[in-house]
């Protein structure tokens, strides 16, 4: 009965908050995209919207474009486009919430299996002493119960708070009624919690020695919600890891099936490339800074992540996204060496744990939403813990980061809709949201390096000093280049900026490559071929952050060979908006031209290619051998 309690307390709560507008550019994406389901089909919805999520999520788009037929015509368009339309924000939001409920009945269920917990190094032995109002929860030995009762009663008590509840209602009421859930679900109208359940899913199965089938939902996962695939390595480790070799190949092959089932609509009509890059479109689809996410990244932008392109050089000549990946697989690869060593069910929540975190707080592009699976994943970790230092370290930290999360969480969403907010805490905190942001994102880090002594309780320190040397040695071997030479390849740089007219920009390939391998051509200028360079189109604007690192620029430029003969465009140098060069007429049939140009204390390197005033038509333009010198 207290469980059905919880579910219904967190079913009203849900319930109220529906009819918020929520973040009312997702609502807007979902009612576009659910409509072209509904309506065309998965595969006429990925070829004709702007969606941009993983290709199995338009499944759960269709389902609710045909929930909200039910409550309303999506054809009606007044009613259908209204912000406050509730029919569709009720459809929209039940997925989250349906998602909500399972994962609660999952973490009930789960924690209520006391054999089964048993046999995964749990041991749970629940006693009320209704005369003191004390639950004691046993895990581990008796003799570290006994060692461990003092610091138990002293430092904390769980009971004091919870003296009627087991640990799976505790655990369930902590999920089912967390601020972070319900924001995310009921308020904000996204749908981590529907991402994460089939990573639940999985790892029980997996730990029910059900590896198979376990696979194959894991992978349905990574299909509906793409930050899934950051858990892909830890998930696939520990069940080599935990089993063996060939399980994990029979696994990896019921993963490579479940991705074709889920992807066969597009099997079948041929459409396979499509589903690459719904896959990988995301990769630089908002190449800023920070999300609105409070990280390492929300600190280096002064609080203004939004507004900061990600290529902007940070350490010697690294940008920043390339400096976060670095950080970012360093501190995974911890998570790798924790299950590789001890493959226990406790170091997978907990690898996975970390995994998710340090994707959060160290690379660029993050949304606030990232840091949500923290919350949930640590909750299943929890009962695997022994020792009561332990545990008090666990509830003090957990009740820390909740906070620090939910900050981050409701912050993202006033920064874009204020009225959408908590009344109180938006009045608090409107007005400072990038200092809040800032020292949110410091103690965001602290946090972050604190769970690390979880992770020390189980291998070595030695392991973690050997994950930073090899942070070290990454951002050491990646400036070399640049550390040991006098010039650097404009090439390997990647622009903060870029416009053009046509086509898209093609790093050593001429302009027209931008339609497929089957188009890739050379850069060349009147069949004087280059290897490196840049391919580009009338009008073009590129714009490159140098750090003010370099004092000349060295380039060799032209018409590509591959133009008609009615090119005809203009080269023009910047650096920190004052032209520097600007060439002369050049066409077709004109060699390439050289210049070098004195760029000292030049941070921003622009290099323009504009028509000569006669249209665009042709109009393929190279920078051929594009190079910085120091």
């Amino acid at each position: 009965m207290p469980f059905f309690i919880i579910l219904l307390i967190g079913l009203v709560i849900r319930l109220v908050l529906v009819g918020n507008t929520g973040f009312i550019a997702d609502i807007a994406f979902w009612k576009s995209w659910s409509l072209g389901a509904s309506d065309h089909g998965i595969v006429w919805t990925a070829f004709n919207t702007n969606i941009n999520y993983p290709p199995g999520f338009i499944y759960v788009l269709w389902v609710m474009g045909k929930i909200y037929t039910l409550l309303g015509n999506p054809h009606n368009f007044n009613d259908f486009w209204r912000e406050n339309n509730f029919g569709f924000l009720l459809a929209s939001k039940s997925i989250a919430i349906f998602s909500d409920i399972a994962i609660a009945v999952l973490i009930y269920w789960f924690f209520n299996q006391k054999k089964k917990l048993k046999e995964l190094g749990i041991n749970i032995n629940t006693k009320r002493d209704m005369g003191n109002g004390k639950l004691e929860t046993e895990m581990g030995s008796e003799k570290s119960r006994s060692n461990n009762s003092k610091i138990q009663t002293s430092n904390f008590n769980i009971s004091h708070l919870t003296s009627y509840l087991s640990l799976p209602l505790l655990l369930t009421s902590l999920f089912f009624l967390h601020p972070v859930v319900i924001l995310d679900s009921a308020l904000w109208g996204q749908v981590e919690s529907f991402g994460l359940l089939f990573t639940l899913v999985a790892i029980v199965l997996v730990l029910y020695k059900k590896p198979y089938l376990g696979s194959f939902i894991f992978i349905i996962g990574t299909q509906m919600k793409l930050q899934n695939i950051i858990f892909i390595p830890l998930f696939f480790i520990f069940i080599w890891r935990y089993f063996d070799f060939k399980t994990l190949v029979k696994s990896v092959g019921w993963a490579v099936l479940s991705f074709f089932v889920v992807n066969l609509p597009f099997v079948l009509t041929g459409n396979m490339t499509k589903v690459l890059d719904l896959l990988t479109v995301n990769s630089d689809y908002f190449p800023l800074l920070s999300l609105n996410a409070h990280n390492l990244w929300w600190i280096v932008s002064g609080g203004n992540g939004m507004n900061v392109n990600d290529k902007i050089i940070t350490l010697g000549i690294l940008n920043a996204k390339t400096l976060g990946l670095i950080l970012f697989s360093s501190c995974y690869l911890l998570s790798v060496i924790l299950l590789y060593k001890k493959p226990s069910p406790k170091n997978l929540f907990l690898a996975i744990s970390l995994g998710i975190f340090s994707f959060f707080l160290w690379t660029t592009e993050s949304h606030e939403r990232y840091s949500y699976p923290v919350v949930v994943l640590l909750l299943f970790f929890y009962p695997f813990l022994e020792k009561s230092k332990l545990k008090f370290w666990f509830w003090f930290l957990y009740f820390l980061l909740s906070c620090a999360i939910f900050l981050n969480m409701h912050s993202g969403l006033i920064a874009n809709y204020p009225e959408n907010g908590f009344d109180l805490i938006t009045f608090f905190t409107r007005n400072h949201l990038a200092g809040i942001g800032i020292a949110n994102s410091i103690f965001l880090i602290i946090m972050f390096f604190l769970l690390l002594l979880f992770v020390f309780e189980e291998i070595s320190l030695w392991f973690g000093l050997a994950c930073a040397g090899i942070l070290g040695t990454g951002i050491i071997g990646l400036n070399l280049p640049y550390l040991l030479g006098e010039s650097y390849s404009l090439t390997k740089l990647k622009p903060i900026s870029v416009k053009q007219d046509f086509g898209i920009l093609q790093v050593n390939k001429s302009v027209n490559s931008y339609t497929g391998w089957k188009t890739w051509n050379r850069l060349g200028s009147d069949y004087f071929y280059y290897d490196k360079g840049l391919g580009t189109h009338a009008n073009s604007d590129l714009v490159f952050d140098i750090g003010g690192k370099f004092t000349r620029f060295s380039t060799d430029y032209g018409v590509n060979t591959e133009a008609g003969t009615d090119a005809s465009v203009f080269f023009i140098i910047k650096g920190d908006n004052r032209e520097l060069y600007k060439s002369k007429k050049m066409g077709r049939f004109d060699f390439p031209e050289h210049i070098a140009v004195d760029i000292t204390g030049v941070k921003r390197l622009e290099l323009m290619v504009n028509d000569a005033e006669d249209g665009i038509n042709n109009d393929h333009a190279d920078w051929l051998n594009p190079v910085l010198i120091k």
